[in-house]
C-alpha cells in the first residue's frame, strides 16, 4: 500500500510528476529501450517533492518507485500464475509485496534528499547537494544488491548497454560508477531547473551544466577511446570459434516423460550439425539434459555417445545430486565433457533463485514451501570454481547469477579466460525480461573484458566480445545454432581486481546522510 502523503500535499500535479518518473525510468530499458530517458527519469519526481515535507518527499519517491517497478517488472506475475501455478488472487499479493518493497529505495532517495537539504543544510540544486544525491541513490541501489540475497535487476547505469560507448567505464567503476554518473547527470539537469526564473543570470547555469558535461564527457570520451582500443585488440587476437545450441524447448512439455525423446533428438540434431564445423566448445543451456546427470544410467550412456560422435567438448546444464548417508543434496550443475565423453567437471549453481530453487527460512516458515509447486530443493556450490578445457579457463554463470556481477568478477580474479552463461529464460515468455537479462550479460562482458558465451533455452542466445558487441545472436523463440569466434583477453580489468568501490563509499555516504539528518530532525523536534 502507498504511504499517505503529508497534509501539505496539495493537488495532482507532484503525484503525476512522480508517477511519471517511473514510467521514464522503465521506458529506458529494454523494452522499449529509449535509453537517452535514463538522464531525466529522476527528475520530475525531485522536482515534485521539492516544496513538501519529509512525509510527502518519502511519498512522492514510493509512488515513482511502485511504477517504476510495476512496469519494469510486470512479467512476474505471470510467471507466478503460468509456472508457478499461482491463483490470481495469491500470485497478486505477492506481486505487489515485491514492488511494494522494491519502491521503499526511491522513496528513500528522495527521502535523503530532503534531509540532507533540509537538515545537513546542503543547499538545493548546488554541487555538494548534487554529488550527495548521487551518492544517496548508487548506495541504495548497491544495498539492494545484496539485501535479502539481493536482486540488482537492472540497475541506473545498465540502461546505457545499447550506447555501448557509454559503458566503457564500467571497466574501471563497475555499474555502481555508471549508475553514479547518471544519477549526477540527473540531479545536474533538476538543478538547471531549479535555477529557470525571472532575472536568472546566466552564471548560476554554470555549475549544473559543467557537473554534466563532466559526466557525459567521461563516460563518452574514455568510451569512444576505450571502445575503439578493445576493438583493434578483439579483432586481431587469434581467436576460435563456439557453437551455442537454442533447442527453445517449451517450459510446459519440458519436464514431461512423454516429451524427453524428441527433446533429446533435437539436441541431438543440431548438436551433430554444429560439430561439422568443429568449434573449440559447443554449449547446451541451463538444464537442456531434462534428466540427473551422470545418475539417470541409460540417458548419461546415450549423451557420451553422442558426445564422442560429435568428438567436440561439450558444456551443458542438468540437474544433479550426491548422496550422502541417508540425506541426498541436490544441485543446478554445468557440466564440461571433454570430445570423447569425459567429464572435465563441474559447476554448481552458487545464488539460487529464492522460491524457485530454494525456500528461504523454511524452518521457521514451513507453510512457505507451499506457496508453489515448482519450488526446487536446490543447494550452493562453491563460489568461483572454474573448468579447465586444455589449459584453458571457463567460469559458468547459471541463470539468476549473470545479474550479480561480483559472480562474474569472482570468476575472473580467479583466471577464467571466458564467461559462460547458461540460462532457461523460458519463464519469461515473450515479455521485456529476456531483453532485459541479455543486457546484464553485456555488461559483464564489458567489466571484466572476457567474452561471454550466453546459451539460453527459448532465446535470447548469443555471444558478446569484451567490447559489448554482440557478434551474433538467436532470437526469442528460435530453434536452432549460433557459431561466432571467441576471442580472449587476458587482461584483469581494474574493476575486477578492486572491486565496488564507488557504490561502497556511496553506500557509506548514504548512511551518515540518513542517519545525521534523522538524528538532527530528532534533536531539533525536542
Amino acid at each position: 500500500m502507498m504511504p499517505r502523503l503529508s497534509p501539505g500535499f496539495s493537488g495532482l500535479v507532484p503525484l503525476g510528476l512522480s508517477l511519471f518518473s517511473g514510467l521514464l525510468l522503465s521506458a529506458a530499458f529494454p523494452r522499449p529501450e529509449i535509453w537517452p530517458l535514463i538522464f531525466v527519469g529522476l527528475v520530475p519526481v525531485v522536482l515534485a517533492g521539492r516544496k513538501g515535507g519529509l512525509k510527502t518527499c518519502f511519498g512522492l519517491g514510493y509512488a515513482a518507485g511502485l511504477t517504476h517497478a510495476v512496469t519494469l517488472l510486470y512479467w512476474i506475475f505471470n510467471v507466478l500464475i503460468t509456472y508457478g501455478r499461482l491463483p490470481v488472487w495469491l500470485a497478486g499479493p505477492i506481486f505487489l509485496l515485491l514492488v511494494g518493497y522494491l519502491a521503499l529505495y526511491l522513496g528513500l532517495f528522495t527521502l535523503g534528499l530532503s534531509l540532507a537539504e533540509r537538515q545537513l543544510g546542503l543547499i538545493p540544486g548546488g554541487p555538494a547537494w548534487i554529488i550527495v544525491g548521487a551518492a544517496l541513490y548508487t548506495g541504495l541501489e548497491y544495498f539492494k544488491g545484496f539485501f535479502l540475497t539481493g536482486f540488482p535487476w537492472e540497475p541506473l547505469g545498465a540502461a546505457l548497454v545499447p550506447a555501448l560507448s557509454l559503458i566503457q567505464l564500467s571497466d574501471i567503476v563497475g555499474p555502481g560508477g555508471l549508475t553514479f554518473l547518471v544519477a549526477t547527470v540527473n540531479l545536474s539537469l533538476t538543478a538547471l531547473v531549479f535555477r529557470v526564473r525571472p532575472g536568472a543570470r546566466w552564471k548560476v547555469f554554470l555549475t549544473p551544466a559543467a557537473m554534466i558535461a563532466v559526466s557525459l564527457g567521461l563516460l563518452w570520451g574514455y568510451g569512444s577511446y576505450r571502445l575503439e582500443a578493445m576493438v583493434n585488440e578483439t579483432t586481431g587476437s587469434k581467436g576460435r570459434e563456439a557453437a551455442v545450441i537454442q533447442g527453445s524447448i517449451d517450459q510446459d512439455v519440458k519436464w514431461d516423460a512423454d516429451h524427453r525423446v524428441p527433446i533429446l533428438m533435437t539436441y541431438r540434431d543440431l548438436t551433430l550439425e554444429a560439430a561439422q564445423d568443429r568449434p573449440w566448445l559447443i554449449v547446451w543451456p541451463e538444464t537442456a539434459a531434462p534428466f540427473f546427470f551422470p545418475q539417470d544410467e541409460a540417458a548419461a550412456d546415450w549423451l557420451t555417445r553422442l558426445v564422442k560422435q560429435a568428438r567436440r567438448p561439450l558444456l551443458f546444464g542438468s540437474p544433479s545430486y550426491e548422496e550422502h548417508g541417508a540425506e541426498t543434496t541436490y544441485f543446478n550443475r554445468a557440466f564440461l565433457l571433454d570430445g570423447r565423453g569425459g567429464i572435465l567437471g563441474y559447476y554448481d549453481k552458487v545464488h539460487l533463485v529464492p522460491y524457485g530453487e530454494y525456500v528461504p527460512l523454511k524452518r521457521f516458515f514451513p507453510f512457505l514451501g507451499k506457496i508453489t509447486e515448482a519450488v526446487g530443493d536446490y543447494s550452493s556450490g562453491q563460489p568461483g570454481k572454474l573448468l579447465d578445457l586444455n589449459g584453458e579457463k571457463i567460469g559458468v554463470l547459471i541463470c539468476y547469477e549473470s545479474i550479480f556481477p561480483e559472480l562474474a568478477r569472482g570468476h575472473v580474479r580467479k583466471g577464467a579466460d571466458y564467461l559462460v552463461v547458461i540460462t532457461n529464460d523460458a519463464w519469461f515468455g515473450r515479455s521485456s525480461a529476456p531483453y532485459q537479462h541479455f543486457a546484464q550479460a553485456v555488461l559483464r562482458a564489458v567489466e571484466t573484458r572476457r567474452t561471454v558465451i550466453r546459451a539460453a533455452n527459448t532465446g535470447i542466445s548469443g555471444v558478446i566480445w569484451p567490447t559489448g558487441q554482440t557478434k551474433n545472436r538467436l532470437e526469442l523463440f528460435k530453434r536452432g545454432i549460433l557459431t561466432a569466434p571467441v576471442p580472449r583477453v587476458r587482461e584483469q580489468t581494474f574493476y575486477a581486481a578492486a572491486g565496488d568501490l564507488v557504490p561502497r563509499t556511496c553506500l557509506g555516504i548514504t548512511a551518515v546522510v540518513l542517519a545525521m539528518g534523522w538524528y538532527r530532525r530528532r534533536k531539533n523536534a525536542d
